[in-house]
């Protein structure tokens, strides 16, 4: 079988993960070349992975040795580079957030449809053991009345342009609410239609690390909350969900699940932790092989990007704002 030839770009703390799964963990994948605009760091990781060093992503995707293109980029740089793989004709695997807007999602969303090309968000919790088994689990409740979400992780503080919005389009609702407002829409079924939302800047100077959302759902009752920040030494995953029946309360950070009914509390094995990023580069190369509709589609990633904007409204208003539907977002 002939390997799916991959480039990466953008290999730090995180990109770095795609890049070493790629190389070592995926037999069906071949990574050919990485970028990153830090040339010593990113030589070191190709030399250790055996792969080129490409200085300039431009350059990278008009590669004609690369089939497919994982992008874990700083968002402002995210249309350009878009525009040029597609033209290119290279598959893309774009990390979350998508866009760092919605106007510019659109665009890109224009551009990879034009051009016919697959792509995949990186919206990696839908592949969490805790994640999926809540899937499963939730039809036990009946009626969904609450979603609850809360993440906390340490500040990012190394990362110079996450609090720099003109590059970073925005903070912790962009960087991480975005992973729960996606889980809303795969564990429920159900779109944001307004939302309310307060924000902090706790360590950060120019973009919010702290923030509370409401969020009105598109069937009533159903109700979501969204609370994360990196200001603490601490991390967690919590995601609770209530309705008729009892509720589900699970930690994607711990991997733990537990239910609660009239009866009591009973645990629930959600499974080993899996390595989500490797996850989803299996599903990347074994749907696009396949002709398989993309497990998370790039407008998936926008529809997520849109209740964070949302959100950003509502915090300057004052005021609960509605959610601009972008495009077609297709069902969870």
């Amino acid at each position: 079988m002939t390997r799916l030839r991959l480039g990466i770009v953008g290999v730090g703390r995180h990109g770095s993960r795609y890049a070493r799964h790629a190389a070592r963990d995926v037999d069906t994948i071949e990574l050919v070349a990485v970028c990153r605009r830090d040339e010593v760091r990113g030589r070191e990781i190709a030399a250790a992975l055996d792969c080129d060093y490409e200085r300039d992503a431009l350059d990278l995707v008009a590669r004609p040795d690369i089939d497919a293109v994982v992008l874990v980029t700083v968002p402002n740089l995210l249309e350009r580079i878009v525009e040029q793989a597609a033209w290119h004709g290279k598959h893309l695997l774009i990390e979350k957030p998508v866009a760092p807007d919605v106007a510019t999602g659109e665009r890109i969303a224009e551009m990879i449809e034009a051009a016919g090309v697959y792509c995949v968000a990186g919206h990696t919790l839908r592949f969490n053991s805790v994640c999926r088994s809540l899937r499963e689990l939730v039809p036990e409740l009946g009626r969904l009345d609450t979603l609850v979400f809360t993440q906390r992780f340490p500040p990012q503080l190394a990362i110079e342009w996450l609090d720099d919005p003109e590059q970073s389009g925005g903070g912790n609702i962009l960087h991480t609410g975005v992973h729960c407002f996606d889980l809303i829409r795969f564990l429920s079924g159900l779109d944001v239609v307004t939302a309310a939302c307060s924000v902090r800047s706790i360590y950060t100077k120019r973009t919010e690390d702290s923030f509370v959302s409401t969020l009105e759902l598109s069937s009533e009752p159903t109700m979501a909350m969204v609370s994360c920040s990196r200001s603490t030494s601490s991390r967690n995953g919590l995601i609770e969900i209530s309705g008729e029946h009892g509720q589900l309360v699970g930690d994607h950070v711990l991997n733990t699940i537990y239910r609660l009914t009239a009866d009591g509390r009973t645990d629930v094995d959600p499974g080993p932790p899996r390595h989500t990023v490797l996850e989803l580069l299996k599903h990347f190369e074994a749907d696009l092989r396949a002709g398989r509709p993309p497990a998370v589609s790039y407008r998936d990633g926008l529809a997520a990007v849109a209740v964070a904007e949302a959100c950003y409204r509502a915090a300057r208003s004052g005021a609960r704002e509605r959610v601009a539907v972008p495009g077609r977002a297709a069902r969870a």
